[in-house]
Order: structure tokens, then C-alpha cells, then sequence
């Protein structure tokens, strides 16, 4: 997904087409009706303007502006809407996210204006309401830095690896609000996937988890084994497949590779498309002016937030990188100083968990039980692959 913070899709598929919403063009006017009546109810209609932004697969993307006025002795002010593409997008969850890195560490983010978590409004859906913040995705803005900027984002990217690193929970799961209509409510961490919200936990940053790793892991998977028996008993298969992935779990932890291992804070999907940079002259500003998408970002074992970045020093347009090459030797003396400026910024914790085989393959068992499970063949052929890799390396 392109930032939607860089303007209008003309290109992409229409929400009425892909996701089945409201065309844009009708969709404008709830919109504008919504802007009046809960955000500027002292504007006119030529004060504001309304724009398509690009979206993605989870979010409708809509850019609101309110243009300075000498009448009201207003300057312009600019949001976005992120409205959700499915029903009961926990779009809570999302918000709680966002409030806790804003609480807990320094990187940008959008901020949260306000939200709802029902339809009962003018746009008849849940949406959150943030700033709009300026900036060009790196997906098509990295490319355009000269090699001194591109220093100074891997530096920052880099930091931004040791702050998510150094946010602890004693429990592994997903961020919500122990009252869910309240911004500046405390945090609760509720099992991945859970709608129960009887299940949730206060949030604490101490190192003593309540679960050890392979035990996070045995236990989704089971809870997948169960779901199969329960609804297609005769899958024995693909429970023998899970059954085996349970296995690989045992044996990185009788190999060690799970002793001191804390639960953190890990993006999911820290790619060029959902990183902003904003490079200005003045060296003290950073170029990173926000870290985007935050919806999948989960308190997960370390190692999960450790996924090198090999497009920064390896720089493919298509982002179709293998993992096992991210610590070869860059081929370039620029791609060698990019890769050992991020390296230096993101810390000790991040070079234990990067680059070993071991936990590269356990990044991607991780994906395998917390999240869908083996829906497609493509999850299939990427199981086997991971299971005949660790039969090499053990």
C-alpha cells in the first residue's frame, strides 16, 4: 500500500469496485456533513475540502482540510478519516496502539483526534481521525535521497528498531484500552485474535513473562487444532502439518534459542510504504517525519521486531528480497555504510535477533500461530519450506 498521506489514487481500484463501499463521489457528502456537525460547526461549505486518498487493503482513506480564513482568523488545519473496509474492525485496538507509542516512546506517529468505534454517525462506520502529516513514502522517496540523507535515515530508522525493542510487556498479545471510549484510559493486553475482552490483562513493562515462548506458540497452535477438529474432522493433514510446526517450537527452545527472550513491541510490517520521510537543509530535523500502520503491531518475542530491513542497503524497486542474504556483504561501499549506520543505531538486541538462521526461521513460525494459521497453498509450500530449512540448521 502506498502512504496515504502522498494524495490522490486515480490509478487504483475504487472502493465500490474492490471493497464494495460507497463511491467516493456520493460518499464526499457524509463526509462533509460529518466535518460541520462534530468537528467545525462555525465553518461554511467553501472552508473545507474533501479528498480521495490512497488507501489500502484494511483502510478507505479520506483527506479533510479546513483552509485558513481571515474571517475566523483561522489557519489551515489537515486531517485524514481512516475508515475501516470490513465490519468490526476493532478500530479501538488501533487507537490504543498509536496512544501507547505516543505515551511510551518518541516516534513519530499520526496523532489520534478522536474516534469511534460504531457506525452511529455520519459516515456509518467506525473511522479514526488523525493529522495529516507531510511526507513522501520511502517506497518512492528513498530512491530520490542523496547518500549523506540516506545516512541520516538509516541512522533514524535504526533508532526507531531500539525503541520498539526496549518496549516490554510482561505478556504476549495485542494492545487495547480498559475502557474503550476513553483516549487517555490505561493499557490491558488481550490474547492475539481474542474478541473476549474478560481475557485482557493490565499492561506492565516488567521482564518476568507469564508464558514462555514455545508455550505462546504451542498454545495457538492447538487453539487451531481444536478449530479443525471441531469444524473438518477429517483434516488430518493439515493437523499433521501443524503438529509438526509444534514440534519445530520444542526444539528451538531445547536448543536454546528461546532462553532470554522478553516480549515486545513489533511493527509487523515495517516497509517502505508505511514509513514517511520529510528530508529538509536543516541537519536537525529528522527525515523520518512518521512511521505509518500500526494495525498489526502486537507484543510478540523479540525476534519478531528484529526483520532486517535489507531494502536499505540492498535496494530492489519490487521489495521481492530474500531474508537468508540480509547479512551478506553489501556490494556496494554506499550500501556497506548504510547497512552498518542502521546497525549501530538499532543496538545489541536487534544484532542477537537479525540475522541467524534460527530466528529467521522462527519469525516466520511466530506468523504461523499467531496469525490465520495455513489458509492457502501458498501458507502451505511456505510451511514445508520453513519446516525442511530447520531440518538443516538444528
Amino acid at each position: 500500500m502506498a502512504s496515504p498521506y502522498s494524495g490522490s489514487s486515480t490509478n487504483s481500484l475504487t472502493s465500490t469496485v474492490a471493497w464494495g463501499q460507497e463511491a467516493f463521489d456520493t460518499f464526499q457528502f457524509n463526509v462533509l456533513s460529518f466535518a460541520l456537525n462534530n468537528i467545525w460547526p462555525d465553518a461554511i461549505l467553501d472552508d473545507i475540502i474533501i479528498e480521495r486518498l490512497r488507501g489500502g487493503g484494511f483502510n478507505r482513506i479520506i483527506g479533510l482540510t479546513r483552509k485558513g480564513s481571515s474571517r475566523t482568523n483561522s489557519a489551515e488545519v489537515q486531517y485524514i478519516i481512516r475508515i475501516p473496509r470490513y465490519k468490526n474492525a476493532p478500530v479501538d485496538r488501533d487507537v490504543a496502539t498509536l496512544e501507547f507509542l505516543e505515551r511510551h516512546t518518541k516516534i513519530s506517529i499520526p496523532n489520534v483526534i478522536t474516534f469511534d468505534n460504531t457506525p452511529d454517525n455520519e459516515l456509518e462506520s467506525p473511522y479514526i481521525l488523525q493529522n495529516r502529516i507531510a511526507g513522501t513514502d520511502v517506497l518512492s522517496g528513498f530512491p530520490k535521497l542523496n547518500h549523506a540523507e540516506k545516512l541520516r535515515f538509516a541512522h533514524e530508522l535504526g533508532n526507531v528498531f531500539r525503541q520498539i525493542l526496549a518496549v516490554r510487556s510482561h505478556k504476549a498479545g495485542s494492545l487495547v484500552f480498559s475502557d474503550n471510549e476513553d483516549l487517555k484510559a490505561e493499557f490491558r493486553v488481550i490474547p492475539y485474535r481474542s474478541k473476549v475482552t474478560s481475557l485482557a490483562v493490565p499492561y506492565s513493562n516488567t521482564k518476568t513473562t507469564t508464558q514462555t515462548v514455545r508455550d505462546l506458540l504451542l498454545s495457538n497452535f492447538e487453539d487451531q487444532m481444536a478449530y479443525i477438529l471441531e469444524k473438518f474432522p477429517k483434516a488430518s493433514v493439515k493437523l499433521g502439518l501443524l503438529d509438526k510446526l509444534c514440534s519445530m517450537a520444542g526444539e528451538l527452545e531445547e536448543r536454546g534459542w528461546f532462553n532470554n527472550v522478553h516480549y515486545c513491541l513489533a511493527h509487523l510490517d515495517l516497509a517502505p510504504r508505511n514509513i514517511l520521510i520529510n528530508p529538509t537543509s536543516d541537519l536537525k530535523q529528522p527525515i523520518i517525519s512518521a512511521v505509518l500502520d500500526w494495525d498489526a503491531a502486537v507484543f510478540a518475542p523479540q525476534f519478531m521486531a528484529c526483520a532486517p530491513p535489507l531494502w536499505l542497503w540492498g535496494w530492489l524497486d519490487d521489495e521481492d528480497e530474500d531474508e537468508r542474504t540480509a547479512n551478506d556483504v553489501p556490494p556496494t561501499v554506499e550500501g556497506h555504510q548504510l547497512k552498518t549506520a542502521f546497525e549501530r543505531a538499532a543496538g545489541k538486541e536487534y544484532m542477537r535477533f537479525a540475522y541467524h538462521p534460527a530466528y529467521r526461521l522462527a519469525r516466520r513460525l511466530v506468523r504461523f500461530a499467531i496469525g490465520d494459521g495455513i489458509q492457502s497453498n501458498e501458507d502451505w509450500r511456505d510451511a514445508e519450506e520453513v519446516l525442511e530449512e530447520w531440518k538443516t540448521i538444528r
